[in-house]
């Protein structure tokens, strides 16, 4: 902003001392008004920096340390296009982030190690690496090198964003990845508890997407369906996650698709 502040100087001695001491107290006004305009507008960028503690911002529904350990309890349910038949899968999960480094941008990443075993008395055994990044505005996760952004920052309701921008709609050999094109996530219940299924949590949030294509109960024309929901806890991190995807081709009469469930059952 330019303020512009015209002086005329006294040059006639008909101006009285009378004028001289309004002359001098209206710019001492004008600069106090000025120092109040400046102050006013530095303690709102001080406002907005404070804004984005981790309380406010959200990031603490995503935390990231060495050693931070959640376990789930998995459900998964397979549409057998072959045998015409569901298949159902019960595992466990251990998730515990292991490492932490800078990637090429210069971004704090974590390195988190999955663990699996077929029941709670069976060992862990190791299943795979991802990654996650804290960037300024947003959390990225890199699973089987598939990018997503899991969060964005701050975390309001109905707050929406492309979380599968990363992810091709389709190349020559990623084909099978386009039904996760163009997913607008979205955030809803925020701070509000939520129930798992094997644990109420409190702090928590709910980030989701759905779409359907044409009817599910229709015989006789394609349809689809993909159903993305997950729920993160402050200070926990992910506690719940449901991904089911299929579609119907007439032709062949029944669903080809899966769905899987994340419960998480204890966490450190």
């Amino acid at each position: 902003m330019f303020v512009s502040l015209n002086f005329y100087p006294l040059n006639t001695r008909k101006h009285s001392d009378e004028c001289t001491n309004k002359y001098v107290l209206l710019m001492m006004r004008i600069g106090v008004g000025l120092s109040l305009l400046m102050l006013t507008l530095c303690t709102s960028c001080t406002r907005e920096v404070l804004s984005t503690d981790a309380a406010n911002f959200g990031s603490d529904y995503f935390p990231l340390a060495i050693g931070h350990t959640i376990e789930y309890s998995v459900d998964s349910l397979k549409y057998n296009t072959f045998t015409r038949d569901t298949d159902f899968v019960h595992v466990f999960f251990k998730d515990e982030i292991v490492s932490e480094f800078t990637d090429n941008t210069g971004r704090d990443s974590y390195a988190i190690e999955r663990s699996v075993r077929s029941d709670s008395n069976a060992a862990w055994q190791g299943q795979l690496t991802y990654y996650a990044t804290r960037g300024n505005y947003q959390i990225e996760v890199v699973e089987n090198n598939l990018r997503f952004i899991k969060l964005v920052f701050p975390v309001n309701v109905n707050t929406t964003w492309k979380g599968n921008v990363y992810i091709p709609s389709s190349t020559s050999n990623l084909d099978e990845l386009k039904w996760y094109y163009d997913w607008d996530y979205t955030y809803s219940n925020i701070n509000q508890d939520f129930n798992n299924g094997e644990m109420n949590v409190p702090n928590s949030m709910v980030v989701s997407y759905e779409q359907l294509t044409n009817d599910s109960t229709a015989k006789t024309q394609y349809s689809n369906y993909t159903n993305y929901k997950e729920s993160y806890a402050r200070t926990i991190g992910l506690t719940y996650r449901e991904l089911t995807h299929w579609e119907y081709q007439p032709t062949e009469g029944f669903r080809n698709g899966f769905s899987v469930v994340m419960r998480a059952t204890k966490y450190q």
